[in-house]
């Protein structure tokens, strides 16, 4: 029997994502919300109600819109894993649309907004884990800035196809898929490839990467100077995106998730414990965006990091150390993050 292929739509409004997703469904189209658990398992039974419905041979598909803020990365590859132990194969997921608004993302990116912190964490989920990213209002950007938004969502996001919401009239007009879009969710963000590969210069969008991998952790107070003055925009350039993984010494139990966009910069706990044989060591960080100044951003970091002297005080002595990031939850043994 072939399996009803399945298109999830997300977008920050849900007037968009609808509006995407009644062009292109021919009749099966759902709404899911709850967790990423009961949203896939939901999924999975329509799907299955339909091939049960349509006959082995039919060439059906459905259509899920998600509400804002869904994990859609999680959603679908909850689906591949479900259709690989049933079938043996992944292959249920045919696209991850996402539908964004050209304005709203612009003004995110280059405007001193500060404090949008989560519309900027749901528009990086939304361009980095999407095969297809559909803008609407993109006349009111400025063309230069329509240039360079285009070419940061193809770093971010070098598996998606871009297009305008005006070209998207049916299903049809999406790309060709061979139902295989959980494989690249896994691992197809822009970042994620960057920090396994090379960062810099493409003359093609005119962007700068930089990736960043150091071994020793950072000293709080001097990677909170460095974040104050060596990475605003207009110092070193303008950086529009960023993202990986860092270690602050005085949070020697932690392993901290960095991730921005624009002026927004979110330094959050991840659940890997840095003891667990998996979690990253030091720093993996991974930088875009317009005229960066790679060698004075290395310089910068690299002051922030521990010396020999500081490194052999050990965690100690890291733990006194004034540390102004926002507290983070203790770990208990488990690497369960547990509030004191």
């Amino acid at each position: 029997m072939r399996p009803a292929a399945i298109t999830l739509v997300s977008a920050l409004h849900d007037v968009d994502a609808d509006r995407v997703a009644a062009r292109i469904s021919v009749g099966h189209r759902m709404h899911a919300r709850g967790s990423a658990f009961a949203v896939a398992r939901a999924i999975a039974e329509r799907a299955d109600h339909l091939d049960r419905v349509c006959g082995p041979d039919a060439d059906h598909g459905l259509v899920v819109t998600l509400p804002p803020g869904a994990d859609s990365r999680a959603v679908g590859m909850m689906l591949a894993n479900a259709a690989r132990s049933e079938t043996g194969d992944d292959r249920i997921l045919r696209h991850v649309v996402s539908v964004l608004r050209a304005d709203d993302v612009a003004r995110l990116l280059w405007s001193e907004v500060d404090d949008a912190f989560v519309a900027a964490d749901r528009v990086a989920s939304l361009v980095e884990y999407a095969t297809v990213i559909v803008l609407d209002r993109v006349t009111p950007v400025p063309v230069d800035r329509r240039r360079a938004l285009l070419a940061l969502l193809h770093r971010l996001a070098p598996q998606a196809v871009v297009v305008a919401v005006s070209s998207i009239r049916s299903a049809a007009d999406l790309p060709a898929s061979n139902g295989g879009a959980a494989r690249l969710l896994a691992a197809g963000a822009g970042w994620m490839r960057a920090l396994s590969g090379s960062a810099g210069r493409d003359p093609r969008d005119g962007l700068v990467a930089l990736r960043y991998r150091e071994p020793l952790p950072f000293h709080p107070g001097r990677l909170a100077s460095v974040i104050e003055h060596d990475l605003a925009a207009g110092v070193n350039g303008r950086v529009l995106r960023s993202k990986g993984f860092f270690r602050l010494a005085s949070r020697p139990d932690h392993v901290g998730a960095w991730s921005s966009l624009g002026a927004m910069l979110a330094l959050d706990p991840t659940a890997n414990p840095s003891w667990d044989e998996d979690a990253p060591i030091g720093q993996a960080l991974w930088f875009v965006g317009e005229e960066l100044d790679v060698r004075s951003i290395e310089r910068a970091l690299d002051g922030a990091l521990l010396t020999a002297p500081e490194l052999l005080a050990g965690p100690e002595l890291w733990r006194s150390w004034a540390d102004p990031f926002p507290v983070w939850p203790a770990l208990d043994p488990s690497g369960e993050h547990r509030h004191e």
